[in-house]
């Protein structure tokens, strides 16, 4: 059974692992529980203007002030930021590096700033307010080549939408079976949008595909992937995206793997996506 302990804190001085952390909720007041070896951090946006949760691993701290790297980790529609910790094995595999991992909620916002509902801004929060948070509150490394994302099918859409609009805050991205092209009609955003003839232009202005040229020059490595026997248009998506990063001479790389658009395909090559990421995390040094 799971255990949750929830403290409210402004200060709050833990044990992580074999390791103490001091945490500095610098706006406003955090609630902080435990899952397993996970952090669950609620806090008050004042962006959506509503309580957001997420969920955090923090590796073992082996030496005073130590700062780590930070992969964020975005979930698919209908999720939660429980939805990679209980449907993977993310959390124990994240032993093995020395990187913190961040698990937002993004509901089924398609990490979009909607046009008419300001409660679904959820670029902004991600980037205005989360991301300053984590970087107050934990041992985080603010630049970056300290900072990376990445996610699955609405979340792998999210992860390549960022890492194209704001190229400067992340040294690495991945996907899987993400939906990088918005620029026809799927269902889920169409029934968070509209139709997509009426949005057309948000859409073309938010669709990774759209997007591709944004990665032109950033140094920015690029990982996406799919399962070949994936039912939803992520496939089509990722060969789609994957000619037109080649039209740009963008460095990337793009794999159809076995399997479908599930959570087995996710925990197979689970490892080949941190792997990724933490050797880019230790190859890049900012200048």
């Amino acid at each position: 059974m799971v255990k949750k302990r929830m403290i409210l804190c402004m200060v709050i001085l833990f044990l992580s692992q074999s390791g103490y952390h001091a945490l500095h909720a610098q706006q406003g007041h955090l609630f902080i529980g435990r899952e397993d070896n996970l952090f669950v951090i609620r806090h008050q946006s004042a962006i959506l203007d509503q309580a957001k949760t997420f969920r955090v691993y923090l590796p073992e701290n082996k030496k005073p002030d130590q700062l780590f790297p930070v992969l964020y980790v975005l979930h698919g529609a209908g999720c939660t930021s429980s939805a990679w910790p209980e449907q993977t094995r993310i959390d124990e595999m994240a032993i093995d590096y020395e990187m913190m991992l961040i698990f937002p909620d993004g509901e089924t916002s398609w990490y979009l700033d909607h046009p008419q509902q300001t409660a679904m801004r959820y670029e902004s929060y991600l980037v205005q307010e989360l991301l300053p948070l984590i970087e107050k509150t934990f041992p985080a490394r603010r630049d970056r080549s300290g900072r990376a994302i990445m996610g699955a099918s609405m979340g792998g859409y999210g992860a390549m939408m960022f890492a194209a609009k704001y190229p400067e805050q992340f040294c690495s991205v991945s996907s899987f079976f993400g939906i990088l092209t918005i620029t026809g009609e799927i269902e889920a955003i169409a029934a968070l949008l509209g139709p997509y003839q009426n949005d057309r232009d948000f859409l073309k202005k938010n669709s990774p595909f759209e997007l591709a040229s944004h990665y032109i020059n950033q140094e920015l490595a690029i990982l996406f992937d799919c399962g070949s026997e994936d039912q939803t248009s992520a496939l089509i998506a990722g060969r789609t995206f994957h000619e037109r990063l080649n039209e740009l001479a963008i460095p990337h790389i793009w794999q159809e793997n076995p399997g479908g658009h599930t959570a087995e395909y996710l925990n197979s090559h689970l490892k080949e996506h941190l792997d990724f990421h933490w050797k880019n995390f230790t190859l890049i040094t900012d200048p």
